[in-house]
C-alpha cells in the first residue's frame, strides 16, 4: 500500500500544475483580455455619468475609456498574440486594478437624489 502513494501524490501534484497553467493561459488569451478591457470601458462610461462633475476625475476617467479603446484595437491584431505571457499577465492585473479602482470610485459617488425611492 505504501508504493502507491507517491504515485497518487504525483499525480495530483501534475494535475494540479496542468489546472493552474490551463487557468493561467485562459486568464491572458487575447479574447479575455478584450473582454476585460470592455468591461473597464463600459465601467468608465457608467462612472462619467454617474460621478461628481469635477475636472480632475472627469479626466482620468475619459483616459481610461479612451486608453480602452486603443487596448481593443490593439488586442485585435496579429501583434498582440506575439506578447509575452508575463506581459499579458502584467497587463491583465492592470486591467483588474482599473476595474476595481472605478468600482470603489462609483460607490463613493453621491446619490442623485435625495429622496429615497
Amino acid at each position: 500500500m505504501a508504493p502507491e502513494k507517491p504515485v497518487l501524490d504525483w499525480v495530483r501534484r501534475k494535475w494540479r500544475a496542468y489546472c493552474a497553467a490551463r487557468r493561467t493561459a485562459a486568464e491572458v488569451n487575447p479574447g479575455g483580455l478584450l473582454r476585460l478591457a470592455e468591461e473597464v470601458r463600459t465601467l468608465a462610461e457608467a462612472a462619467r455619468r454617474v460621478c461628481p462633475p469635477e475636472r480632475r476625475l472627469q479626466s482620468r476617467i475619459r483616459g481610461i475609456h479612451e486608453e480602452m479603446r486603443r487596448l481593443a484595437d490593439l488586442a485585435a491584431t496579429p501583434d498582440f498574440r506575439r506578447l509575452a505571457p508575463e506581459k499579458r499577465q502584467l497587463l491583465r492585473r492592470g486591467l483588474v486594478d482599473s476595474r476595481e479602482q472605478l468600482l470603489r470610485v462609483m460607490g463613493q459617488a453621491p446619490a442623485p437624489t435625495r429622496l429615497l425611492q
